[in-house]
């Protein structure tokens, strides 16, 4: 966030978010004591921010309770990754994205970030035991 976010108290990233978390986001805050059942969803082999009453469940109506703690995804928006294109670019929906740049080392940190999350959720579902595996170990 900027402080043309924080001018504006534009918060609008923080509604309805689908916001995808690494391992180390997880870490992070359950460090500082929350459960990680309070605000991790699980969506198709992804680890997410959990909504509540429509928000992220850190936002409590004002601000962002962890701001300083905030995930890489949260912390990179709004540059997000176009899965058409295979590139960084700036979200259409952030009323606030005059303010970004969408320079070389945040596309680099991007890139990173997504590539990070694909193989952390492929480790996950190779992991989650499938149909079969579950009949062939009764035998």
């Amino acid at each position: 966030m900027t402080t043309c976010c924080l001018k504006t108290t534009c918060s609008l990233c923080c509604l309805n978010t689908n916001m995808v978390l690494t391992a180390q986001d997880i870490e992070i805050l359950t460090n500082l004591g929350y459960q990680s059942t309070f605000f991790v969803t699980r969506r198709n082999g992804w680890l997410q921010l959990k909504n509540k009453k429509g928000r992220c469940v850190f936002h409590d109506g004002l601000h962002c309770t962890i701001y300083r703690h905030r995930p890489e995804g949260c912390r990179l928006y709004p540059i997000v990754y176009d899965k058409d294109t295979r590139s960084a670019t700036l979200d259409n929906d952030c009323p606030q994205k005059q303010c970004f740049l969408l320079s070389k080392n945040k596309e680099q940190q991007l890139f990173a970030l997504v590539f990070l999350l694909e193989k952390e959720r492929r480790e996950r579902m190779l992991k989650k035991p499938s149909p079969e595996r579950k009949n062939s170990n009764r035998r």
